[in-house]
């Protein structure tokens, strides 16, 4: 049992609701059925041979699966980060392939150790200053650079690597360049992964399947497709006859651990990107493993989810593949298979290793454009409609940086378009809560309890104003508040006192602190006495040890009601 403190599976595994091995084995050869195709595919998406997407789902799901909190997250290659490496590696390696897999091994271990030192100082929280619609406009926009990037493999037609307008433009300029059996192939197995999905699992129910039994059964239609297509393409000869693009050999065997990549120069150079992966990574597999432990009512540690992720990516880059997150459309894959533990990701571990080792060859013949299809489909449901609608009808502002976020990364490409979504997520944040909702209150009449006078019937009295802070205090709005409090006042000629409630205040820095000492001392020459109430005890511990503290230690009331009545002398009501 302490092993199992330190790795949740075996906890797992003996927990009395551990559920059935079948289930777990079950799901964990769906999840492999999908994540052959799936793993050959994000590779080529990165710019890197398929045997590292198959590597990449060998050894990082086996190590997450003996850390991690989750008991359903299938970790392995991923879209989004896929394009992000390869944009990086654009960059670092050019045309140079050793330098492109040496780097995408450093991006790896760069991400696994930044991950590691997030988790060493419990800084999961870090995370949230990305909003979810930043989130949401950063992988849509992804989402559509991801399909810009396969138009070459759905095509034949040869692009540089370069923007979305820039593939598009040049798409447009080379058009007499179409290679029509690529596109074929390309249209075909696009269609029938479409129907594959919920167009199969009605059929099968009406043929009589349960539900349940006809969505697994949808779940191995990429490899039906790849099946399929490889063999049409073997039978016609169709790399030599018609030009086809194809995988080719892959070699048949193991990741072979090495640490060769730390020698390699490009750690610097790459440790801005990698940043951004680990951000990205991290932020889409604690999102999926939380949606996901919700519906069974079990828990995630986001802390402990840092540091598995970070063992998983080192492991990873020794494993000579690039940076591996949590993937949604797998995980719920595994989820809706019936995975009860990790157990099910070891045994997806074992069966992609098995295809690793015997089965490469099988797929010599498989089309690029097949694979650029599964990437096109896979990444459309990434593309958020419904979330961008929603957002702007409840808030404009979210829904601009939502919007502003998907443009970014559009025209400006993945890495400083998400810079500019995480930057406008906090100017937001500066903007709003600098502009903090506050209130001139009034007792309601026959009750101990205060409300907005433009809101409500509420008894006021001449002698006090009564002003509710609705934010934090701090420099970025220690001026609005002062200048409320005193805009209020040359309004009420009549009032003596002024009595702050602090119910929604649960910090006030030093910039806010001097604030209030300098408006208590004004306030005081004017011959305004000014009076706190409702203030929380952390709040209340700090200004203890003040000058203001000090000086309304006397004048600062556990409710508003004790201190209106103090104040006006009128007795308390009682509801």
């Amino acid at each position: 049992m302490r092993l199992a403190r330190f790795l949740p599976l075996f906890q797992h595994l003996v927990a009395p609701d551990r559920g059935s091995r079948t289930d777990d084995l079950i799901a964990g050869a769906i999840t492999a059925i999908l994540l052959v195709p799936q793993g050959m595919a994000y590779a080529l998406l990165a710019g890197l041979p398929p045997e590292m997407g198959l590597y990449a789902s060998i050894v990082p799901p086996f190590v997450y699966a003996f850390f991690g909190t989750s008991r359903a997250l299938a970790v392995g290659p991923v879209a989004v980060a896929a394009l992000m490496v390869a944009s990086a590696l654009g960059h670092y390696a050019g045309g140079d392939q050793a330098l492109w897999l040496t780097g995408a091994m450093i991006l790896a271990a760069e991400t696994g150790l930044i991950l590691l030192v997030l988790g060493l100082f419990r800084l999961g929280a870090l995370v949230s200053f990305i909003s979810h619609p930043v989130l949401s406009g950063f992988t849509s926009g992804a989402a559509v650079l991801i399909m810009a990037s396969q138009i070459k493999h759905l095509t034949g037609i040869d692009l540089e690597r370069g923007h979305a307008l820039e593939t598009l433009h040049a798409f447009v300029q080379q058009l007499d360049q179409l290679h029509v059996v690529t596109l074929v192939f390309g249209v075909v197995a696009i269609v029938a992964l479409v129907l594959g999905r919920q167009p199969l699992v009605r059929l099968l129910q009406r043929l009589g399947l349960s539900a349940r039994a006809a969505t697994l059964a949808s779940r191995t239609a990429p490899l039906a497709v790849v099946i399929g297509s490889t063999v049409v393409a073997a039978l016609l000869g169709a790399d030599n006859a018609h030009d086809l693009a194809v995988v080719g050999a892959i070699p048949a065997g193991l990741p072979w651990p090495s640490l060769s990549f730390f020698a390699a120069e490009g750690w610097l150079e790459l440790f801005p990107s990698a940043v951004l992966i680990a951000l990205v990574g991290y932020v889409e597999s604690v999102s999926v493993a939380k949606v996901l432990a919700a519906r069974r009512r079990q828990k995630i540690d986001a802390n402990k989810e840092l540091t598995a992720l970070g063992i998983t990516n080192m492991a990873a880059a020794v494993a000579g593949t690039m940076p591996v997150a949590g993937g949604f459309s797998r995980s719920v894959v595994n989820f809706d298979a019936g995975a009860q533990t990790q157990l099910a990701a070891i045994i997806t571990a074992v069966l992609v290793a098995l295809v690793a080792l015997f089965f490469t060859a099988w797929f010599h013949y498989l089309p690029n454009a097949v694979l650029a299809a599964i990437i096109v489909v896979a990444v459309a449901q990434l593309i958020d409609l419904d979330t961008a609608r929603r957002t702007w009808a409840y808030d404009r502002a979210d829904g601009a940086a939502l919007a502003v976020t998907f443009v970014a990364v559009f025209v400006l490409g993945i890495e400083l378009g998400l810079l500019v979504g995480i930057g406008l997520s906090l100017a937001l944040y500066l903007w709003r809560t600098s502009r903090p909702h506050m209130a001139v209150m009034g007792r309601v009449p026959g009750t101990e309890h205060f409300r907005n006078v433009n809101r409500h019937v509420v008894e006021t009295d001449p002698s006090l104003v009564v002003i509710r802070i609705d934010e934090n205090i701090y420099f970025a709005n220690a001026a609005q508040v002062e200048e409320y409090v005193a805009q209020h006042l040359t309004a009420m000629p009549e009032a003596r006192h002024v009595l702050l409630v602090m119910t929604a205040v649960s910090y006030i820095d030093a910039s806010g602190l001097e604030m209030l000492e300098h408006l208590e001392e004004d306030l005081s020459h004017a011959d305004v006495t000014l009076h706190l109430a409702e203030v929380k005890g952390p709040v209340a511990d700090r200004l203890a040890v003040s000058r203001l503290g000090e000086r309304v230690a006397n004048r600062t009331y556990l409710t508003t009601d004790l201190a209106f009545c103090a104040i006006t002398g009128r007795e308390q009501a009682h509801d």
